[in-house]
C-alpha cells in the first residue's frame, strides 16, 4: 500500500529524486523494493545495533544504500536536508517520545516530504502489574491507567475507557494520541498543512499501525485531491483494519476468482485478533495482499 501511494504521488512529486530514509533491518527487504518499484536511489538505513549494521551492510541489495550506524533520533539530529525527504520510522513500541519525534519532523523537514510511522499495538506492551496478577476488567483499568501515564497529556487520552485498550480497539487509541500530538505541533506553524494519506491497524504477529502523511503548502488543494481520490485513503480516527490468516495457494486463488469463496470451500478462515471477518476482508485489499511461498533451497 505505501509503495502504491508512492507510484500515485510520483508524476506529481517527483519520488524518484528523493532521499529514503528508514530502518532496513539486517535484509533491507523494505529497501529493496522500494527501489525497485519506484526508482529511488539514494536510500539511507540506520541501524542501531552493530551486529543488525554489519549484516545489512553485508547485505546490501543496491549499492546506493548508505547504512549507517546510529540510532534514528541521533541521525536525525545530527543530520539537515534543504530538500523533502521520504522518512518512515518503523518502531515496535508504542511510547510517548516515539510520537514526539515523528511531530517533530512533521515540522522540521521541508514541505512535500512525506513521513511515516509505525508503532506497536499490542496493548501487553503496557507491561504487566508487579504486585497482583489481575485479569479481566481490573487488567483493562490497569493497562488504560498505564496507558493514561505514558501519554502524560490528560487532553489526548480524554473519553477513552477500558474497552479501548482491548487487543482489537487499542491500536485507534494510539492513533487517536498521534494525531493530537502532530495537531498540536502544528499550531502556530503557518508554512504547512499536513494531508493524512495512509492509515493502518494490522496484525503480523502481534498488532501493530502505522500512519502515513505528506506536508503540503497551505495553498495547496492539489495533492489533496489525489490523496481523497485513492481508493485506499485513511486517516488515523479512521483507519484501514488489516488481519488476514496465512492462506495456502489453492486458497488464495480460489478467493480471488470465486464470487463465493467462503460456500466453494466449506470451511471458515481462523478468527481475527482485529474483529475482521477475513473473507470480506480478502476481497477489498486481495490486490495488495502480499503472498508468501516456503522455497526449498
Amino acid at each position: 500500500m505505501f509503495i502504491s501511494l508512492l507510484n500515485r504521488l510520483g508524476a506529481v512529486l517527483r519520488v524518484e529524486n528523493y532521499k529514503y530514509i528508514g530502518l532496513g533491518g539486517p535484509f533491507l527487504e523494505d529497501f529493496r523494493l522500494i527501489h525497485a518499484r519506484t526508482g529511488i536511489k539514494g536510500m539511507v538505513s540506520v541501524e542501531m545495533d552493530e551486529n543488525t549494521y554489519k549484516r545489512q551492510s553485508f547485505n546490501r541489495p543496491v549499492d546506493s544504500i548508505e547504512c549507517v550506524h546510529s540510532s534514528l533520533e541521533d541521525f536525525l539530529a545530527d543530520n539537515s536536508f534543504d530538500e523533502p525527504i521520504i522518512l518512515w520510522l518503523d518502531y515496535t513500541g508504542a511510547a510517548m517520545n516515539q510520537m514526539d519525534t515523528f511531530a517533530e519532523q512533521v515540522v522540521e523537514q521541508e514541505v512535500f516530504s512525506i513521513l511515516r510511522i509505525t508503532l506497536n499495538a499490542n496493548p501487553s506492551s503496557l507491561g504487566e502489574p508487579s504486585a497482583d496478577r489481575l485479569s479481566g476488567e481490573k487488567l483493562l483499568e490497569w493497562r488504560l491507567n498505564a496507558f493514561m501515564d505514558k501519554i502524560g497529556k490528560r487532553s489526548y487520552t480524554e473519553g477513552l475507557t477500558s474497552k479501548d485498550v482491548m487487543t482489537a480497539k487499542y491500536g485507534r487509541s494510539v492513533l487517536k494520541v498521534l494525531y493530537l500530538r502532530v495537531n498540536d505541533v502544528l499550531l502556530g506553524c503557518n508554512d504547512r498543512k499536513i494531508v493524512w494519506a495512509l492509515t493502518t491497524h494490522y496484525s503480523d504477529g502481534q498488532p501493530m499501525v502505522t500512519a502515513t502523511l505528506i506536508t503540503v503548502p497551505p495553498e495547496n488543494d492539489e495533492l489533496e485531491r489525489i490523496i481523497r481520490d485513492w481508493e485506499f485513503h485513511s486517516e488515523p480516527l479512521s483507519p484501514l483494519v488489516l488481519d488476514l490468516p496465512s492462506l495456502s495457494t489453492k486458497e488464495r486463488l480460489t478467493m480471488e476468482i470465486n464470487g463465493n469463496p467462503k460456500e466453494d470451500m466449506g470451511y471458515k478462515l481462523p478468527p481475527s485478533s482485529l474483529k475482521q471477518e477475513p473473507f470480506e476482508n480478502f476481497k477489498r485489499f486481495y490486490r495488495v495482499y502480499p503472498h508468501y511461498a516456503r522455497i526449498d533451497l
